[in-house]
């Protein structure tokens, strides 16, 4: 079973899959310290990092030759955003605040080939190693990320017309909190939200996470019944290693 087949195997099991981000590092290399470190997937962020595509190619093929998953968090849900990432190799995309209907059908369109999508043929890393193009669709993953109650709301009916097209559920802590009006910070409402939010994936057999930055958000959101644990991103964990190590040698 290759890393695409495992990490798609879990999540349809509702076991428990860990990854991260990558916002501003363009290095081949961290396709193999991730893959050793036993991440499931990495997350490419399209929509707030520095990334360009000629780039996301690059650390594509990379993170295909270590076998490690990558899904590109796109700029919106249109055509040219979602299938630029397929092309350059990414093996799903992350759909940022999702709300409506509308978004889950575009994001299905450009995700799949005919004949349940409009998907053009293309691109330097379009297929996988030994991929056939009518394994295309199967072998892609569309993740839905929720950042609103609207999207709360109309979850369930996503997962009841289209859940067979969607791999996951991720939700957008900071813009949940903005749209609430609560800025970047969660309270009770907002946790009773997510708290539906994960009841709605458990009844329709749909593993579901949020963005975590610390221990405590994972050991929180366990807690609850997520199994989707998108941690961090690059920058904060080297950030939060040289501190530790400043700490450390200021107890010597």
């Amino acid at each position: 079973m290759n890393g695409l087949e495992n990490l798609k195997s879990k999540l349809a099991n509702g076991e428990k899959t860990y990854g991260s981000t990558l916002l501003f590092v363009n290095y081949a290399g961290l396709a193999a310290i991730y893959k050793n470190s036993g991440a499931d997937f990495l997350i490419i962020d399209m929509e707030h990092a520095s990334f360009y595509p000629e780039a996301v190619g690059d650390l594509c093929y990379a993170m295909r030759k270590e076998d490690l998953p990558t899904i590109a968090r796109v700029q919106d849900c249109e055509y040219h955003c979602i299938s630029k990432c397929l092309d350059m190799g990414c093996d799903g995309v992350l759909i940022p605040r999702t709300e409506t209907m509308e978004q889950v059908e575009t994001a299905i369109r450009s995700l799949r080939m005919p004949p349940i999508g409009k998907k053009g043929v293309g691109g330097r890393n379009l297929l996988r190693a030994g991929e056939k193009i009518g394994e295309f669709n199967n072998n892609r993953m569309l993740f839905i990320q929720i950042e609103s109650v609207q999207g709360v709301d109309l979850l369930d009916e996503m997962l009841t017309k289209y859940g067979d097209q969607i791999e996951g559920i991720l939700v957008g802590p900071s813009d949940f909190g903005v749209s609430m009006g609560i800025g970047l910070t969660m309270n009770e409402e907002m946790e009773n939200h997510l708290r539906r939010l994960i009841s709605i994936c458990k009844k329709h057999s749909k593993s579901c996470g949020i963005m975590m930055g610390s221990d405590a958000d994972i050991e929180k959101w366990h807690g609850e019944g997520m199994n989707i644990f998108w941690c961090g991103a690059e920058i904060t964990m080297l950030s939060k290693e040289i501190r530790r190590t400043k700490q450390f040698i200021d107890k010597l």
